[in-house]
């Protein structure tokens, strides 16, 4: 963070506060262009798992063949994409310039999704051939492109009043970079932060989350992992493990009168430790000590019993069968 925020301060004392593009003005112009947005996110989604299943594909290839090609791979990547920049020079470089020039309308329909499906080889290329670039430009612009392109065509074919193409350049910037990278936060505040514009926030966040949720329906490793896996590392990965179900006590708390009989000594001079329904069951784990059950207990008035969570019942929660119980016990 105090980087980045160095980073910002140093670059605006020198550059001003102008955003990074120049957006031009923007206006929801019929309720209808929402879903020309999330057309949009459909095909930023779509080519975001192509685009990854390509470089799985290509990486699993290239990394079969014989050794002394690992110094002729770079080389032909190199003299395709400078073929390439011969007939779309657009596509060399961060590609900055080319998407202020789309936001300003200065290209046609065709030629947008042509430059965004060019970047979007070139870039598998180089990646596949182990000379990557970056990530970040690319999908920025590879967005913008498919964006502005599908925008131009619906200004042509759409029964319905459109926005410039700048406004859907600027709304499908984020959609590829949502797919391949699956952070829909992280584009939908990006795009806000090089445009410094309001108004696009919902268009942004209806292609951004299409984006997203159709490249984890159709690709269910993120891009990161498969790249990792590939190298031979098993990362764990932020989005496994923030949708990882978490146990709580109230997923293994039983009721009390079932267990009376089961001689429950909780001890009376000992202070027992306080358990709650909503506590996780990993949590309450360090409370058992040299106890076999505790009981639980209401959050409102401590000295109302809930239930008891035992670690027999902690067991079947997860799933764990006990050795030491006899077959005739296990239900």
């Amino acid at each position: 963070m105090l980087s980045a925020v160095a980073a910002v301060v140093v670059s605006r004392w020198f550059l001003g506060n102008e955003p990074l593009f120049r957006v031009p003005a923007f206006e929801l112009t019929h309720p209808s262009e929402l879903l020309v947005c999330a057309a949009i996110g459909l095909v930023g989604g779509l080519l975001a798992v192509a685009f990854v299943k390509s470089i799985v594909l290509l990486r699993g290839r290239l990394h079969q063949m014989p050794n002394w090609t690992q110094y002729v791979q770079p080389l032909a990547a190199g003299f395709l994409i400078g073929v390439a920049g011969l007939w779309l020079p657009q596509v060399m470089g961060a590609g900055y310039d080319s998407v202020d020039s789309a936001l300003r309308g200065q290209f046609s329909w065709r030629l947008s999704l042509l430059l965004g499906v060019a970047k979007l080889l070139a870039t598998l290329i180089c990646f596949g051939a182990g000379i990557p670039g970056g990530m970040f430009a690319p999908a920025l612009f590879t967005g913008a492109m498919i964006g502005g392109g599908l925008g131009g065509l619906a200004q042509h074919y759409w029964p319905f009043p459109t926005s410039s193409a700048g406004a859907y350049v600027l709304g499908g910037m984020g959609t590829f970079f949502a797919g391949v990278f699956r952070a829909p936060m992280t584009s939908m505040f990006m795009v806000f932060e090089v445009s410094a514009s309001y108004v696009i926030i919902l268009p942004v966040m209806i292609a951004n989350t299409v984006s997203y949720l159709v490249s984890r329906r159709l690709q269910s490793i993120p891009f990161f992992d498969v790249v990792a896996r590939q190298e031979g590392m098993d990362l764990p990965s932020h989005e496994q493990q923030r949708e990882q179900q978490l146990l709580r006590v109230e997923d293994a708390m039983e009721p009390v009168p079932a267990l009376v009989g089961d001689s429950l000594v909780w001890g009376t001079s000992d202070e027992l430790p306080r358990v709650y329904p909503d506590l996780s069951l990993d949590a309450v784990l360090h409370l058992f000590g040299s106890r076999t059950s505790l009981p639980v207990v209401s959050r409102a008035d401590s000295r109302q019993i809930l239930g008891v969570v035992t670690l027999d019942s902690i067991h079947r929660a997860y799933g764990i069968l006990r050795q030491d119980r006899k077959p005739k016990d296990v239900a």
